[in-house]
């Protein structure tokens, strides 16, 4: 699904029946609040002990943004083995720090991730395997190297990774597609011009946490109650599309009152997830 496509599925999917409204006045607060504050730093995990070159970035965060999901495991606070994004890096720079120098091939460094994930007890992990290994078979490397000699457009170059890697397709958001042109911005200030300004957020659930505490998003009471007792909301349910959905909507507003760019607004709301102690929506899905 391309880029204007999930704007408008958004607005379709709030069109229909009542669980989650937008709260317009608010949004306009939480703006304003932005503005007065300023655009925040984001820090980028990239410890691989030494310089690995861009072209080897873009892979690491390829691959990276291929399992960026579901760490949590029952509810919110419980997290196997300390499964989370980071150690999720930690694991991805470990595996690539030594490429160039013993000259590791792409499926043995996948191979390799797929163990220590196993080993960890990372939830989701037939999912996760069956993502990386999606990379090998559609050949991720020569993406890689389009992404970095900028063959494309970066619209074109998302359009790509939709159209090719049915693992990135999945999600009528791409979430995690989107979250992959984002970290190489943040890393390289790359499509600052352009696919910047039109990406959407990549709707997890740490923001629509964070718009709900800002009052952007205001849910049902039997939502709010699912939520707060740490109840299942089912994948592709309405009620979880919804959240989703509102999500992107009111970043997009975001937007347009703060004149910043997407990943301006995902740094505010996410860096700021573990100063609110509220619980986010559980859904057991590769999504997010």
């Amino acid at each position: 699904m391309m880029i204007q496509e999930i704007y408008d599925l958004a607005e379709d999917v709030l069109n229909t029946e009542d669980h989650v409204r937008i709260n317009y006045e608010n949004v306009e607060k939480l703006g304003k609040k932005m503005l007065s504050e300023g655009i925040q730093p984001f820090f980028i995990q990239n410890d691989t002990g030494y310089q690995t070159g861009i072209y080897i970035e873009i892979l690491k965060e390829l691959v990276a943004s291929s399992i960026n999901y579901c760490y949590w495991y029952g509810c919110c606070d419980i997290r196997p083995n300390g499964s989370s994004s980071t150690k999720m890096y930690d694991i991805v720079n470990c595996e690539f720090k030594n490429i160039g120098v013993s000259n590791l091939k792409f499926d043995y460094i996948i191979d390799n991730i797929i163990k220590r994930l196993s080993k960890n007890k990372f939830p989701l992990i037939e999912e996760r395997k069956r993502h990386l290994y999606e990379l090998i078979e559609k050949n991720g490397e020569l993406f890689a190297k389009m992404v970095k000699n900028k063959t494309f457009s970066g619209k074109r170059l998302f359009e790509f990774m939709i159209e090719n890697f049915q693992g990135f397709a999945s999600d009528m958001f791409s979430k995690r597609a989107c979250l992959f042109f984002i970290q190489l911005y943040r890393k390289y200030d790359w499509w600052k011009d352009d696919l910047m300004k039109i990406i959407p957020i990549p709707a997890d659930y740490q923001v629509p946490k964070m718009l709900r505490h800002y009052g952007c998003i205001e849910l049902s009471e039997k939502l709010n109650h699912k939520i707060a007792n740490h109840k299942i909301i089912h994948k592709h349910s309405i009620e979880e599309v919804k959240i989703r959905a509102a999500t992107i909507t009111v970043c997009k507003q975001l937007q347009e009152i703060t004149n910043w760019l997407t990943p301006d607004i995902d740094t505010y709301l996410w860096m700021k997830r573990k100063t609110i102690n509220i619980p986010f929506h559980l859904t057991y899905t590769t999504d997010y």
